[in-house]
């Protein structure tokens, strides 16, 4: 028997007494149609006093078991499930299982419903995987929404007009009534500060997104939230139980455990090069393993064609570049963050036109070895003033406060940027842009074991951190990294019609109904220093064109 595992899925929910929820659940479904319509399920009932209603979609990458609708329904055990994700250890969970139930499928979905009937709500303790999971408990007349522990698939949600929405996606959320308004309060914490805003927070008004490694319950009445995940509890267990040099031996072992596990359940797997040290060491580690035969590797970064032989070059012009922030005009839902962004999302593309459906990330590496923190223990705490900004603006701006988790600064650091600055936006704009190229993005550094593993090891320097990669590399796979820093683009992207196009993005921005926002005096002039040649702050005027995506498409 086989089942439909997905390249990528989407979930979305309504509860509420109302009439036309099937209505409201397609029109959410529609919105992100991108996810795959290979598979549609839906499920409708009574719940508190009210109606709930599920659905899923899905695009199927690889068949390996079972093939099981979703919403899953258990009539015996009165569960339904719904799962946007990849539980990587579900036939080990199912031998153990089976001491308890009989089960009528192979699938990894129903092994999700029976860990929860006989472990509760403790059931997601035993998950290890990437997933956004709802649980409908009809015995109970409970409903779960869980992430996993560090948020690579995101689930959004809302109360509106007494009802509840969630969503894989924010604009599946207004598909289904909820008012779309941009909020300055979170867009003037990101040009002010650079900060993506608290965990739980989105760039919209009256929309929320379930934190990473939380558990959120609702009864019809209420909701509560509660944390599943403790990183904390894990660096502990093993740094009180192995020395140094056996956490170093478990750290190289887990790389290369987590990189094949990301692979085992697809035929081909994209992986694109940079001179970053992540990439870098993910690309060594998956060309020299076991399915080294389903790597398709490829770069657009500038000064790396040409110096990676094994890798297809993808050519990043300014007139594609243009094309494509259009088209996140569809679908960007916070901040992009310049070039980065724009060039991820054209190779994206380029992987899909090319029949892969999968692609690897070594997004994580970096985060777990602090390397943005060597100089700079002050970000998301330091006011950027600049002219720009009127002083509604500056009055929203709301400078970020979080609690102190780690005695060292260093470590401190690199666990706000793992787990709620940097990582998890990007984590949120790596689903979006994938999922509307037609691909499914896995992050395997982002294994809960590893980054417990990176932590748990004393901090090094940087010069230090760059030479115990570069012995892993060499011991482990014979080979050396091919390490360098891309080029900034957008400067280079000037001809080729940029210069107008940024132009009039910004003449819009000044029309637009958060022209408010801004002194139009400077923000003329940043556009004129683009488009004239002039220094200009790079930074500055990508959260300018970004802020213009949000007043796109409806």
């Amino acid at each position: 028997m086989l089942l439909n595992i997905f390249a990528m899925s989407g979930i979305v929910g309504v509860v509420g007494d109302m009439d036309d929820i099937e209505y409201r659940l397609a029109a959410m479904l529609r919105s992100q149609k991108h996810r795959g319509g290979e598979a549609r399920g839906f499920w409708v009932s009574s719940f508190a006093e009210s109606r709930l209603g599920l659905a899923h979609c899905g695009s199927v990458v690889s068949e390996l078991e079972e093939d099981v609708h979703q919403p899953y329904v258990d009539e015996m055990l009165q569960l339904v499930v719904a799962l946007d994700g990849v539980i990587y250890n579900f036939q080990e969970l199912r031998g153990e299982l089976q001491k308890y139930y009989a089960f009528e499928t192979d699938s990894s979905i129903e092994v999700v419903a029976k860990a929860y009937k006989l472990w509760g709500e403790k059931f997601v303790l035993h998950l290890d995987g990437v997933f956004a999971l709802v649980v409908y408990d009809r015995s109970e007349d409970m409903l779960f929404l869980v992430r996993d522990k560090f948020g690579v698939k995101p689930l959004y949600y809302a109360t509106y007009q007494g009802k509840l929405f969630f969503a894989s996606e924010v604009r599946s959320i207004f598909a289904a009534g909820v008012r779309r308004h941009v909020s300055i309060e979170q867009w003037a914490g990101y040009m002010l500060y650079g900060s993506y805003g608290k965990v739980y927070s989105t760039f919209w008004d009256g929309v929320n997104q379930l934190p990473a490694g939380c558990l959120m319950r609702y009864n019809g009445y209420s909701l509560r939230e509660d944390c599943w995940y403790n990183l904390r509890d894990e660096i502990e267990c093993l740094v009180s139980n192995y020395s140094e040099d056996e956490l170093r031996a478990m750290w190289a072992e887990e790389l290369k455990t987590c990189v094949a596990r990301s692979m085992n359940d697809v035929s081909s797997c994209g992986l694109r090069v940079v001179g970053r040290i992540e990439s870098q060491v993910l690309h060594r580690i998956a060309m020299n393993g076991q399915q080294r035969w389903k790597i398709h590797a490829f770069t657009g970064d500038i000064d790396n064609i040409g110096r990676q032989p094994l890798a297809s070059p993808v050519w990043v012009t300014g007139v594609r570049a243009i094309e494509e922030m259009e088209q996140m005009r569809r679908w960007a839902e916070e901040p992009f963050d310049g070039s980065e962004t724009v060039v991820r999302t054209i190779m994206f593309r380029y992987a899909r036109c090319n029949g892969v459906r999968v692609v690897c990330s070594g997004v994580g590496l970096d985060a777990l070895w602090q390397d943005a923190w060597d100089n700079n223990e002050f970000r998301y705490n330091r006011l950027v003033p600049h002219k720009l900004f009127s002083p509604l603006m500056l009055r929203c701006a709301v400078r970020p406060c979080y609690e102190q988790r780690f005695v060292g600064d260093a470590d401190q650091m690199r666990y706000l940027d793992l787990c709620y600055e940097r990582i998890p936006h990007i984590l949120r704009v790596f689903d979006r842009s994938a999922s509307d190229a037609g691909v499914s993005v896995r992050m395997p550094f982002l294994d809960g074991r590893l980054v417990a593993l990176s932590f748990a090891l004393p901090v090094v320097s940087k010069r230090l951190r760059r030479s115990i990669f570069q012995s892993y590399v060499e011991q482990y796979h014979h080979c050396a990294i091919e390490r360098g820093e891309s080029l900034s683009l957008l400067p280079m992207w000037r001809s080729n019609g940029m210069r107008d196009w940024v132009a009039e993005a910004i003449d819009e921005l000044m029309r637009s109904e958060v022209r408010e926002w801004f002194d139009v005096r400077q923000l003329s002039q940043l556009r004129e220093s683009f488009c004239g040649r002039s220094p200009f702050d790079v930074v500055l005027l990508w959260k300018c064109l970004s802020l213009r995506c949000q007043l796109g498409e409806e």
